[in-house]
């Protein structure tokens, strides 16, 4: 499995990085969101942190992403 800061999820899937925090926003408001922590999002910082680390799930993106991924 591997995990991607949100700059390179955007670069995959041919998105702006604004696109991606939007999603992030969408994620934390509600249960009918298109993204959810656990699967597309991982949140990697402390329960206590005041920001947070966030990385993506590439095998969670890759049927959203375009055929031809970056280093591949």
């Amino acid at each position: 499995m591997k995990f991607l800061t949100a700059k390179e999820a955007a670069a995959v899937l041919g998105v702006s990085t604004r696109h991606i925090q939007r999603l992030v926003a969408e994620a934390d408001g509600g249960r009918h969101s298109r993204w959810r922590f656990g699967r597309e999002i991982i949140d990697i910082s402390p329960r206590g942190s005041m920001k947070r680390t966030l990385r993506f799930n590439l095998a969670a993106l890759a049927p959203l992403a375009p055929q031809s991924l970056p280093g591949q």
